[in-house]
């Protein structure tokens, strides 16, 4: 009795290394054996075994068989071929997207520049404009100024004239001046028309 249950003991733990080796070592078989593909499972094979994991916890003395393919050997090539076509393509294309998100960036940060460079020249120009109106009223100003002390000066000139004074203060030039501004003219003699005749 005890040497069977030793027996049971060391196949138990046999199977559970040779399980625990193939789960290490072990790699997806291309075409599941009858029973992985029964059950909808991942054939595990490795080279320490002839049967795969799920055989091998099965037990007993199945055999684990192989599903024979439904395509040649050259068709499985192609289809190999044209797996590795389609990941290195992708591959190509991803590269060349990160090179065309990295023109984007470099691109991005030359018109952000441009913007900022065309600000400040607008700024310039802007302020370039007002210091040209500062000057151009105080040139205004100086003219107007100008203008005025001539205006003044010229009056000066005449009020300092001494026979426009004389003039002035005569009564007869007072009456002269009325009678123009009352629509009659001054005589040379200094009376209005109307008196002289």
């Amino acid at each position: 009795m005890s040497s069977r249950v030793s027996k049971t003991k060391s196949s138990s733990v046999r199977k559970n290394e040779l399980l625990r080796k193939i789960s290490d070592n072990g790699f997806a078989m291309v075409f599941s054996c009858t029973r992985c593909a029964r059950l909808g499972k991942t054939c595990v094979k490795s080279d320490d075994s002839d049967r795969c994991s799920e055989c091998v916890k099965e037990g007993g003395r199945s055999r684990c068989v192989e599903m024979k393919p439904s395509y040649s050997d050259a068709e499985w090539r192609r289809l190999v071929r044209a797996q590795h076509s389609i990941k290195d393509e992708e591959e190509a294309l991803l590269a060349k997207l990160l090179r065309l998100r990295k023109q984007e960036r470099l691109l991005r940060e030359r018109a952000n520049e441009f913007i900022s460079h065309e600000f400040q020249a607008i700024e310039e120009l802007e302020e370039l404009e007002r210091e040209e109106n500062r000057t151009h009223e105080e040139q205004g100003k100086f003219q107007k100024q100008g203008e005025d002390v001539e205006c003044d000066a010229q009056l000066a000139s005449v009020s300092n004239d001494p026979s426009l004074t004389q003039m002035m203060n005569s009564p007869s030039f007072w009456e002269n001046f009325d009678s123009a501004v009352a629509g009659g003219i001054p005589s040379p003699t200094g009376g209005n028309q109307s008196s002289s005749q």
